[in-house]
């Protein structure tokens, strides 16, 4: 008896959009990336900013002046000076909150908007 051999895997299509779907996601990762990357140093700002000495006796602009220049030096771009609230919270705290967005283009007329808020409380002197 002679039995008929089912064709078996994929095809030259079905290839080529295995090939396409990894390939975007790869691409929307290397866009992610950075993003993700300047989030960090914008949360290890905060903190560095929590910490650092006579931060209790500055005032919101000499604090917000701080915090640019630090995101500066770790070339964060996505963070405007308008991004920066610090509201008293109590007798002697602070809240310093950093919320921004950032839009990336993926390619064509497809982008990626990506929301972050961060925030610290500076304790009084």
């Amino acid at each position: 008896m002679i039995r008929k051999q089912k064709q078996a895997g994929m095809t030259a299509i079905a290839w080529i959009g295995v090939i396409a779907l990894i390939l975007m996601f790869v691409l929307l990762g290397l866009k992610l990336l950075p993003i993700y990357l300047d989030s960090f140093k914008v949360g290890s700002v905060l903190s560095d900013v929590k910490d650092e000495p006579g931060i209790a006796n500055m005032t919101p602009v000499m604090i917000n002046k701080t915090i640019m220049k630090r995101l500066d030096i770790n070339m964060v771009d996505g963070v405007s000076k308008d991004d920066i609230y610090i509201d008293k919270t109590g007798r002697k705290k602070r809240t310093v909150e950093i919320d921004y967005e950032i839009r990336e283009n993926i390619m064509a007329n497809i982008d990626v908007v990506v929301h972050f808020q961060k925030a610290v409380t500076i304790p009084g002197p």
